[in-house]
Order: structure tokens, then C-alpha cells, then sequence
């Protein structure tokens, strides 16, 4: 069955790159109509994932691997996943460049168009296979459910290698080169007048995209750099270029690298709590599977996006107004409307609390009613944040510490269990709270351990508690000696 659904697909595939692609694209050139972007952008990228995706559900092609400890491999179906998108997306790319060549800029080549689509790949990609790849490994060993928790527990420094390397991983995506003398000299006054240190200044290559766009990247000032894009470059004179730079050096000042941080380290130590409580107390809501696995990501993702889209818009805020006390207030208003011009309005499907920046008029009215004339009046209350996200954190590590260590009981129980080790299995058990005592997966345990060990009696009795809460204790029986 696999290899005829691959057959299948492979052959539609062929059909869909070779013909039918290409005849849309002749008919749209032909009639001289321009698609719109945004909008054809989108539905390819929809139709590469769905038809990917449909390999997966019906080639399925770890089962090849049915053997292996690959088999379960999510690193490697994701990796696949990668290929297949990247193999898809240069044709539907090609396809979008020929039918929006008319308005493109006449130097962009059809390569530079599908490398500016490639940038955001770049940029996500290597962090998720590594991380999946860490993920593969954990399952591999020891109970599958601890996997998970182990996981989770190492993801903070995950995070913070994530932050402290972020800027090789931009200078590779958008293909940076240094900034020239003159212009780093001038950003660097402006970063002194800002007390916001950095490394240096790199040129954001948009491949001839119209682009108006800056950004800061690194946790500490010796890897800390300032992007601008080569467009805005060409299009902002030298005061806009400061109130667009001034933003960005706002974040750094008031620390919302840092806040961000902290932040995503929060909602991880929060999951593993919650993830801890549910397996404990609840465990038969606690159902381990693919279906639950991406059920849990897909809410983990909505309530982190809610909440960090709203932390996001009141650093976008203060930044603008830090930017209006180091640069010229007009100046940044006047950027802001060109910013608007060049990009647009948000799609009417999403709503305002989704959105990681406020709207260009919502950003121009916070500036100009804001009357702030002192940096020390936005640093107070970011700190005040930072610290507020620092002590959180210490008091959800407190919180954390006792549940993942009855976790890891459990896992020493799991380990005793296979080995048909009943009397470990129980001396384990017994140091756990109480309540825990008869826990699914402690019994469980205890009869994989019985009935390794031989003791099938014993096995049948474990099965009672389990199923149908009979209680017979082995002593009842007068079977210790045999038993153990």
C-alpha cells in the first residue's frame, strides 16, 4: 500500500510541476492580470503543505524504518517534511515571480525573489530540527512519558543558547554584510547617546524586496548587533534612519531581549507544571499519544502567542516612545507613515491581539499623546517587568521542583519494572505521597514486575487493585515468603 501511494503521489506531483503549474502561470501572464500577493502566496504555501502532508498520512515513510529506533524519529519526519517543502517551493515560487514580474523591480531576478521566501525557513528551521532532534533522543531511553518533562526541563537553556546565537543565525538567513564605516560611526553615537551598547551595524540584504525594516539581535553587547535593511537605506533620509535605529536601540536599553526571555522561560516552567499535575493527579485525562501530543502544542502555542503578542505590543509602545525622546518626534511619525505605505494594513482576518506590533495610526497616536521627556521615566517601569518576570520564575521553579521529582520516581519505578524487579518496584512506590500509591502507572508497574519476575499470583492480585479495586494484600494470603 505504501509504495502505490507513493507512486501516486509522486505521479500527481509530476503532473501538478510539470503541467498543470505551468499552465496557470501562462494563462494568468497572458491575460495580463496580477495576482495579488499576499493572498497567492499563501494559498501555494497551504497547497505545499497539504499535499506534504498528505505524504505523510498515506506513503507513511518511516514505516520503512518499522525496526529502527528511528521509526519514532519526529526529527526525522519533520526533516523530511523540510525537503519536501523546500523541493515544492522554488516551482510555485517561480511560478508567483513570472505572474508578478510586471511590478517587481527590474533588477530582481527570479533567484533573488524565491531567496527572500527562503529567509524565514532559514531563520526557523535548524533551531526546530535540533531541538526535535534533542527530543528523539530522550524518547529513546527510559519511560516515554518522562521523555517529555526531561525535555522540557533543559528547554530554558535551549532558549537562552537560541537568544545568545540568534545573530549568526540572522547574518546567515538575510545574508548581512557590515554597514559602511561612516554609518556604523553614526549608529554607534547614537547607541552611546542611547546607553545601548552594540558590536557593530549589518546590512539586512531583502533581495531587491521593497522592505523598510530594521532589527537588534543579541543578549550581551559584544555579540549585539543593529540590522537595517537596504531598502530602508535608500528610502529614509538620516533623521528617519535615527528614529528607526532609536527604536530599535530602545529595546535594547530597556531590556526587552531579556523580557522576552524570561517571558518564554515562564510559559515553559508553567507547561511542565501543568504537564506534571495532569500525569500525578490526573492521569487518566492524560492520554499519551500523537493526537494528544499535537493537541497539547497547538494549545501550548495559542495561550503563549495570546500572551506574548500582548507583551510584545507594550514593548513595541515604549520602544516608539524612546525612540521619540533620542530622535526627533517627527521624524519617527514621518517613518511610521511610510512604513505604513510600504506594508500595508494587517489582513482583516487577524484580529489586533495577534498581532506582535500595533498598527501604524495606533503607534503614531501613542507617540504623540505620550508626553515623556526622560529616558529614566520608561527604564522604571521595564525593569520593574523584568523583575517581576525574574521572580516568577524562581517562585514556578519552586513549584516545579516537587512534582518533576515524583516524576522521576516514577521513571526509577518504570526502570524497576522492567527489569522484574517487584520488591524495588514497591519500596519506590511507597516513598511516593500517599495518593499516589494507587496510581495507574504504579500499578501497572507493579504487574509488569510480578509477572516478569514469575509471580504470576502476585500479578493477577495487582491486576484486581488496578481494574477493579480489590485490595489483597500478598500477607493477607500468608504468601511473603514465596512472593518476595
Amino acid at each position: 500500500m505504501p509504495h502505490a501511494a507513493a507512486a501516486i503521489w509522486l505521479t500527481l506531483s509530476f503532473i501538478t510541476l510539470y503541467f498543470l503549474l505551468p499552465n496557470h502561470t501562462e494563462k494568468t501572464v497572458k491575460s495580463s492580470r496580477i495576482p495579488p500577493f499576499f493572498k497567492t502566496y499563501n494559498i501555494y504555501c497551504f497547497i505545499i503543505v497539504i499535499w506534504v502532508g498528505f505524504f505523510f498520512v498515506f506513503v507513511n515513510p518511516l514505516s520503512a524504518l518499522a525496526n529502527t529506533c528511528l521509526a519514532k524519529s519526529t526529527s526525522l519526519t519533520i526533516f523530511i517534511a523540510m525537503v519536501l517543502y523546500l523541493l515544492f517551493i522554488k516551482p510555485f515560487m517561480s511560478s508567483l515571480y513570472e505572474m508578478l514580474k510586471p511590478v517587481l523591480p527590474e533588477d530582481e531576478t527570479q533567484n533573488d525573489f524565491i531567496r527572500a521566501r527562503l529567509t524565514a525557513p532559514i531563520i526557523f528551521f535548524p533551531p526546530v530540527i535540533i531541538w526535535l532532534i534533542f527530543e528523539d533522543l530522550g524518547i529513546n531511553e527510559g519511560m516515554e512519558l518522562m521523555s517529555e518533562i526531561k525535555t522540557l526541563t533543559v528547554a530554558p537553556l535551549f532558549l537562552f543558547a537560541l537568544y545568545f546565537l540568534s545573530p549568526r543565525l540572522f547574518n546567515w538567513a538575510w545574508k548581512t554584510q557590515d554597514a559602511s564605516p561612516e554609518l556604523i560611526e553614526r549608529i554607534k553615537e547614537l547607541s552611546n547617546k542611547a546607553q545601548a551598547k552594540i558590536a557593530g551595524v549589518k546590512i539586512w540584504n531583502t533581495f531587491k524586496e521593497p522592505l523598510p525594516n530594521a532589527a537588534v539581535a543579541g543578549l550581551i553587547s559584544k555579540f549585539r548587533f543593529v540590522y537595517i535593511t537596504d531598502y530602508l537605506l535608500k528610502i529614509f533620509n538620516e533623521e528617519q534612519l535615527e528614529a528607526v535605529v532609536g527604536h530599535e536601540l530602545g529595546h535594547l536599553r530597556l531590556g526587552h531581549v531579556t523580557t522576552y526571555l524570561l517571558f518564554s522561560i515562564n510559559a515553559i516552567l508553567m507547561a511542565i507544571i501543568v504537564k506534571s499535575i495532569i500525569i500525578l493527579y490526573f492521569p487518566y485525562f492524560y492520554v499519551h499519544s500523537t493526537l494528544s501530543y499535537v493537541l497539547e502544542t497547538i494549545i501550548f502555542i495559542l495561550v503563549f502567542a495570546v500572551t506574548f503578542t500582548a507583551l510584545a505590543r507594550h514593548c513595541e509602545k515604549q520602544a516608539d516612545i524612546f525612540s521619540s525622546i533620542i530622535a526627533k518626534k517627527e521624524s519617527f511619525i514621518s517613518s511610521m507613515y511610510i512604513m505604513k505605505a510600504m506594508l500595508g494594513s494587517k489582513p482583516k482576518w487577524l484580529p489586533k491581539w495577534l498581532l506582535t506590533h500595533p498598527e501604524a495610526e495606533d503607534r503614531i497616536e501613542n507617540v504623540e499623546k505620550t508626553y515623556v521627556s526622560q529616558i529614566d521615566s520608561l527604564i522604571k517601569p521595564s525593569n520593574n517587568l523584568r523583575i517581576s518576570l525574574f521572580v516568577l520564575a524562581i517562585l514556578l521553579l519552586v513549584l516545579a521542583v516537587n512534582p518533576v521529582s515524583t516524576l522521576f520516581k516514577l521513571s526509577d519505578i518504570y526502570d524497576a519494572g522492567q527489569l522484574g524487579d517487584y520488591k524495588q518496584v514497591t519500596t519506590l512506590s511507597n516513598s511516593l505521597p500517599e495518593d499516589l500509591h494507587k496510581h495507574p502507572f504504579v500499578l501497572e508497574q507493579k504487574f509488569r514486575a510480578a509477572f516478569y519476575g514469575e509471580k504470576y499470583a502476585l500479578a493477577v492480585i495487582v491486576s484486581l487493585k488496578a481494574y477493579y479495586g480489590i485490595d489483597l494484600e500478598p500477607n493477607y494470603f500468608c504468601l511473603n515468603y514465596y512472593f518476595w
